[in-house]
């Protein structure tokens, strides 16, 4: 029935295919084993991109206390998934082995189309690996027999380092495992400081999928490299864990498109209720064919009287804002219109399907224009003009990490905030200050450039001091949000900016002083890099660093927790 042999033999050479990948098909607590409901549903839609492989990141049913029990329900997964037009790759989750010792030679003699000739001791047919054309799956289980949940094992880490090193010829490294690495404090893989995620960008992963938290939240963590992770969401398990966003939250598969050294993600949900699993619900680019583009990543011009986001859907993810308490668009911008907050509660929440795309971790500019009202925070990090991160989660953790932050204080310092590893900050001010609490509409950049590892602020074209050195970028914060006059929630209040804002432009490149002046010039956000340089230590170069520094400031980032 799943013969690998025969497919190899057929397409060996293939360098333009499709894979599927879903995590998570257990039952939502509707059926015992797999969700009944929605898996057949999602093999069948699938099967109309015809893709080689069925990708599963664990996870595969609710699980008994024994063995066999598990074990038929596995055989409930097998017929659900037995009309599936290519080869099913599973891996065992949390629950795939809640029957303890002995569960993995069931899961050899159940799923007996696995590969098991070169696998971690023990490991046979749990963690192997498959080829196909340009491409090479890796799938290593994150557990053991005796639920040692979200950790690679001794021998596994051996393997993996092995096997990644023999993959050169490969245009596509994926690695498959069924927990997230930036759940770094509920999790063991040791977040993206850690052996795992570090021997993955090492060797140039591609991407990561994981299962786990049944919700979809791709992101580029960092930490070294441009290595994706995707948490593939779920394929019907329970979507009740708080906090809840509706929109991550979503039953559903992902499709990958190889073309060569392309590679092209769809997400397919069901949002329109009519069982086909065939609405595009996300869609980005895990790899490209020579230099990746780099550019405008987000842009707020309040023009059309909204906070919509108008940024060019190549890079950007149309990240729409929500205006919260008293906040308006008004008339009275620096250019058309512009918003306004006036009271501490007012403030901007930009948040979708896609926001992981100004999760931006390398080389980064924001430009924005701010007519100064007054600061009313005096801590150390003054009133919030724009930041990304979340803090609604119970612990820090690194998928909610600040991937940015631009602050002014009451003695006209400007602050540049992030966060790396599990919540460590790296706080940096400028050298020199300015009084911007006046009537007139004031230009504000900060360029974080990833190459120099610097630090750099501007105020209506000129630079504000010396540029500052920090010893490690950004990590994680795939989960964020864009806030824009107030930190995250559970502060706000706390760091409010009382004034207006404009013209917000993001970009994941470190702009160059010229183009800061066209900017400050309210030249077009779009249009002023068109002549900037894409090559390769260039000012566009997004390179990252994994340094040991330490950074410093106030703690951030204490939310709500969920659980698996």
């Amino acid at each position: 029935m799943f013969l690998l042999l025969i497919l190899f033999t057929q397409a060996h050479a293939q360098d333009a295919f499709s894979f599927a990948v879903v995590g998570d098909t257990q039952s939502n607590g509707t059926h015992s084993s797999i969700n009944w409901d929605e898996l057949p549903l999602i093999v069948e839609a699938a099967n109309t991109h015809d893709p080689a492989f069925f990708i599963v990141a664990g996870d595969l049913v609710a699980g008994g206390y024994t063995v066999a029990s598990t074990a038929i329900q596995w055989q409930d997964f097998i017929d659900a998934t037995a009309p599936f037009v290519g080869t099913v790759l599973p891996i065992p989750g949390n629950h795939d082995v809640y029957g303890g010792l002995g569960t993995f030679a069931a899961w050899r003699d159940t799923f007996d189309w696995l590969p098991r000739d070169d696998s971690p001791e023990g490991e046979e047919g749990v963690s192997y690996y498959v080829d196909y054309g340009n491409t090479r799956f890796v799938m290593i289980t994150s557990n053991t027999e005796e639920l040692s949940m979200g950790m690679v094992s001794p021998e596994g880490m051996v393997w993996l380092d092995r096997v990644l090193s023999e993959s050169e010829a490969f245009d596509h490294v994926y690695v498959t495992t069924h927990h997230p690495v930036t759940f770094s404090d509920e999790n063991h893989l040791g977040g993206t400081l850690g052996d795992f995620w570090q021997t993955l960008v090492a060797y140039g992963v591609t991407g990561v999928f994981s299962g786990h938290w049944h919700r979809y939240q791709p992101s580029q963590p960092g930490a070294g490299g441009d290595s994706w992770e995707t948490i593939i969401g779920t394929g019907g398990g329970w979507r009740g864990f708080s906090p809840i966003r509706p929109y991550q939250q979503i039953p559903g598969f992902l499709i990958v498109e190889i073309d060569g050294e392309r590679a092209e993600a769809t997400f397919y949900s069901d949002e329109d209720g009519d069982g086909e699993y065939d609405d595009v619900a996300d869609t980005f680019t895990l790899s490209y064919p020579g230099e990746t583009p780099r550019g405008l990543r987000a842009r707020y011009t309040f023009d059309d009287g909204t906070a919509a986001d108008s940024a060019d859907l190549e890079l950007g993810g149309a990240v729409h804002g929500t205006l919260v308490g008293g906040a308006e668009v008004v008339e009275a911008g620096a250019s058309g219109m512009g918003l306004s907050l006036v009271e501490e509660l007012d403030y901007l929440e930009a948040g979708n399907i896609s926001d992981y795309v100004l999760a931006i971790k390398g080389d980064l500019t924001v430009s924005l224009w701010a007519q100064v009202a007054g600061v009313a925070s005096e801590t150390s990090y003054g009133g919030t003009l724009v930041c990304y991160a979340t803090n609604d989660y119970y612990t820090e953790d690194e998928e909610t990490n600040y991937s940015y932050w631009l602050s002014l204080r009451p003695d006209g310092v400007l602050v540049g905030f992030w966060e790396y590893g599990s919540g460590t900050n790296v706080y940096l001010e400028s050298t020199e200050s300015i009084d911007l609490v006046d009537e007139d509409w004031h230009h504000i950049a900060m360029v974080r450039d990833a190459t120099a590892m610097t630090l750099s602020f501007f105020v209506d074209g000129e630079q504000l001091g010396e540029a500052v050195g920090f010893d490690q970028l950004p990590t994680g914060g795939g989960r964020g949000m864009l806030y824009l006059g107030q930190d995250t929630p559970s502060y706000v209040g706390d760091y409010d900016y009382p004034g207006s804002l404009d013209e917000l432009c993001i970009y994941d490149m470190a702009l160059d002083t010229d183009t800061i002046v066209a900017l400050a010039g309210l030249g077009d956000c779009a249009e002023v890099i068109a002549s900037e340089e894409t090559d390769t230590g260039g000012p566009t170069d997004t390179g990252s660093s994994s340094g040991e520094g330490e950074g410093e400031g106030e703690g951030e980032g204490e939310g709500e927790g969920e659980g698996e």
